[in-house]
């Protein structure tokens, strides 16, 4: 993946907006890709507190471990709260 220079503000955006995607969503390969690579991109920057990098390498440990087809894609979830949708 290319690595783009972005502001940690705007990269930490990214971590949560695909995070958020993956939990409402589902995971994917290429949400995956991404995330890994953003977080392992926040978790080097320079400057940033300890105990934030720390967390953001052990999630990156984590989210690598996850493996996705490189041809999944997202589905949607209904909330089990809207009307005509429920779970079993």
């Amino acid at each position: 993946m290319e690595s783009v220079t972005l502001p940690f503000a705007l990269r930490l955006a990214a971590i949560i907006q695909l995070l958020s995607s993956s939990a409402l969503r589902g995971t994917t390969f290429n949400k995956t890709e991404a995330l890994c690579h953003h977080l392992q991109q926040a978790a080097t920057a320079e400057d940033i507190d300890p105990c934030l990098q720390s967390a953001l390498r052990e999630v990156l440990d984590s989210w690598q471990s996850v493996s996705c087809h490189p041809a999944s894609i997202a589905v949607n979830h209904y909330p089990a709260i809207a009307p005509g949708y429920s779970t079993h």
